[in-house]
This record gives structure tokens, sequence and C-alpha cells, in this order.
């Protein structure tokens, strides 16, 4: 139910931003748009060209990619998307990349997850590159963002102790890039996951030695996970919610139901011989 739920609401959000941009001002060129418009520009899935007042404020960081596109998340950017180097921007919905001659990679700490397409944190402390609230828990909050527990240092990497969901978007039928170390492609999210030390259920994570390339060779109740050094191994999939309520008390069934049948026989008999 909630998986449709979120389908509705994908749909939603680009038919909104698809809106937005077709009430801009149609043109041929810049002449044809209004003072205060400085770019006439092709809109992906929107006929005819549109006036843009600043391309760079289409994106919170980086710069449009053109024809502008609008987007609900990084697929709908691109149809290579195992070498999509932009992100869909989390704020404007729309497509980005980095400008040919940014020196600033625009990621999180890891170096690999854009940084603009991620959710925004809470209670950040201007000024401070790390600070804030993430509302995934575990989230590295930096420069407002909330990033993967993983940073990348020249030296070593250091991981988070919670598994955590990015917004980078990945293909199921194949294998992990070799560049996204420690992490694993999502059965119904899509999604690239940073697996952690625990899982959601704050259990440890547990690996298998079996070997893999995508997540089907594991099994059900399993994820492929590229790890590093090109090595691609099966873990239990840690975003997988355990009801250990649920489970006590049916741990708790199996051995009350029993004496229960045992009692009311004893109870029987003993009225029966009265």
């Amino acid at each position: 139910m909630w998986i449709l739920v979120g389908l509705l609401l994908v749909r939603t959000l680009h038919a909104t931003q698809n809106k937005s941009l077709a009430s801009n001002p149609k043109c041929q060129s810049l002449t044809d748009c209004p003072t205060g418009y400085s770019n006439c520009s092709k809109v992906h899935g929107i006929n005819g060209n549109r006036c843009i007042r600043n391309v760079t404020q289409l994106c919170t960081g980086g710069v449009p990619n053109l024809p502008f596109r609008p987007c609900t998340r990084m697929r709908d950017c691109t149809d290579a998307l195992q070498t999509y180097q932009g992100w869909c921007d989390y704020e404007t919905k729309l497509c980005c990349g980095l400008p040919a001659d940014s020196e600033d990679p625009m990621t999180c700490p890891d170096r690999l997850t854009p940084l603009y397409g991620q959710e925004k944190c809470t209670e950040v402390e201007k000024g401070m590159v790390y600070s804030g609230n993430s509302k995934q828990k575990g989230g590295l909050c930096y420069k407002g963002y909330s990033c993967p527990p993983k940073i990348t240092n020249v030296h070593d990497m250091a991981f988070g102790s919670m598994t955590f969901r990015t917004n980078v978007d990945c293909l199921l039928d194949r294998p992990v890039g070799e560049k996204y170390s420690f992490m694993f492609c999502h059965n119904e999210t899509g999604n690239l996951w940073v697996i952690g030390q625990l899982n959601v259920n704050g259990d440890e994570v547990r690996k298998h030695w079996t070997q893999c390339q995508l997540n089907e060779d594991c099994g059900k109740g399993f994820v492929c996970v590229k790890e590093d050094l090109c090595r691609y191994r099966c873990y239990e999939d840690p975003t997988e919610v355990i009801d250990y309520d649920s489970i006590i008390l049916q741990v708790l069934a199996m051995f009350l139901l029993p004496l229960i049948f045992l009692a009311s026989v004893i109870f029987l008999t003993v009225k029966y011989l009265d």
C-alpha cells in the first residue's frame, strides 16, 4: 500500500513541476521574453521554449541539464543511469549537474553521493559544516544536507553504525558500480543504500561468504553488497523490519497452547472420573 502511495506522490510532484515551468512565457529567443528573464530554453516534456528568469537559480547547487528536465528522482534525468554524473535537485525537482569549470565535486563526504540530491537536515547552525539533525537515523549532516555516515579520506574509510538510504538510483539487473564500496541496490526503493554495522532493527548486520553479482543471486531476505577490492558478497537485508513483539507472541503461543490443551484434558478427565 505504501509503495502505491509513494508512486502516486511521485507522479503528483512531477506534474506540479511541469505545470510550474509550463506557465512561464513562451519564446523563440531571449528578445521575446519580458524584462527580468535571462534565458530562453527548451524544457523537457513541454512543447516550445520557455523564458527562464535565472538559470542558476533552477538548481540549489550546480547548473540545470539542458534541455531543462523536471524530475522526482535521478532516473528521470537520464536513460544511462550507471554513467550519469548529475542528480535530481531535491528542492527544485530539476535535473542538475556540475558546471564545466567547477572545482567543487558537490558531493557528500563519501565523495560519491550528490549533495544537493539529498534531503535537508533540520536545526542547522549557520556557518557550521557539520551540524543539524538528519531525518534518517545515523545520517551525517554536511553543509545542511543528510549524507551517508561514510567518510572517505586519503588513508582510510570510516563507516557509521546505521544502514543509510541515499537518493542515488540503481538498476536491480546490473551489478552495483565498482566505486560504490559497501553499498547495495534496494529491491523495493531502487536506491543505493550504504550498509552499516547495524540494521534498521539495531541488530548487527550479518554477512555470508556467498559471492554474487545481483540480489537475486543471494535469495530472498538477502542483498548483494559491493565490498572493497571489487568483491561482491551476500548480506542479510539490513532494511527488513523485524516485529519482535509478534515473534514473542508466536513463541509464547507455541508453548502455551499445548499446556492449555493438556490442562483441559486433565480437567475433563478428573471431572469425568468424579
